[in-house]
């Protein structure tokens, strides 16, 4: 999809940027809308080394980020966090929720956002310092939260079901049921048989009848063959209808 140029940045503008280990995404949007999206792709998965110098050279090519925006935010979307209740959240021992997952290095930063309070949960994650820094440098304060802490408020209030949210190379399976975050991962995938492999199995561990569960699927771009073949063997499958407003949902909020 064609973005539409900004020719005048005003004050009125934010500045997100989402993170991930096989690209980036660079979203220009106000409060209530999503202006401009920059993308950039890697032909493999990058380490923060890799990442920070791709966000260098954005800032060199796109003159569109070199604004003066009024806020700035990361949002980090890597398979190293957890979800933990707040029922047993301690942050004095927030690495602890990690290490089991995955190794942790002297130079890992290990943040927690705020309490999702509708889901009564902390999202505890490895945020890159290298990162951090750079837009610390480059703006002074600005926030920064794991991808799981604005898209789960967004799902719950869609309602109860399994959620698969689609990636390029891995997606997200989110169970909410009675309105409760029931599981909430993200996986790797090669093929669409992969995803049906993760889908039926989680249903199984979770519980989740494949003959009345709803699945819905959230898609940027809307695969027929994965559809089908979910549908196979899930017989409540359905896309979310407006990918632009869930994204706007996340982005924007």
């Amino acid at each position: 999809m064609q973005q539409k140029a900004i020719t005048n940045i005003t004050s009125n503008y934010r500045l997100s940027i989402l993170i991930h280990q096989d690209g980036l995404s660079f979203y220009i949007h106000t409060s209530s809308k999503i202006e401009k999206e920059i993308e950039r792709k890697f032909n493999y998965s990058a380490n923060p080394i890799e990442i920070l110098k791709s966000i260098e050279k954005c800032y060199e090519t796109e003159e569109a980020l070199n604004a003066d925006f009024t806020a700035v935010q990361l949002l980090y979307h890597h398979p190293t966090f957890t979800v933990v209740p707040q029922a047993i959240f301690d942050k004095n021992y927030a690495a602890d929720y990690l290490k089991y997952n995955t190794r942790l290095l002297q130079t890992d930063t290990v943040s927690y956002d705020d309490n999702l309070e509708k889901l009564n949960a902390r999202v505890v994650y490895i945020a890159y310092s290298n990162l951090n820094n750079y837009f610390y440098e480059k703006y002074g304060e600005h926030d920064y939260y794991h991808y799981s802490s604005r898209s789960l408020p967004v799902l719950v209030k869609n309602g109860d079901g399994m959620y698969l949210e689609m990636m390029s190379s891995h997606f997200y399976i989110t169970v909410i049921e009675n309105g409760k975050l029931i599981a909430h991962n993200i996986f790797p995938y090669e093929t669409i048989n992969d995803v049906l492999y993760y889908c039926l199995f989680s249903m199984q561990q979770y519980k989740q009848d494949p003959e009345t569960c709803k699945l819905n699927l959230i898609e940027k771009e809307k695969d027929q063959t994965l559809y089908d073949l979910l549908y196979t063997y899930v017989r409540r499958v359905e896309r979310l209808k407006d990918y632009s407003e869930y994204k706007k949902q996340i982005i924007c909020a």
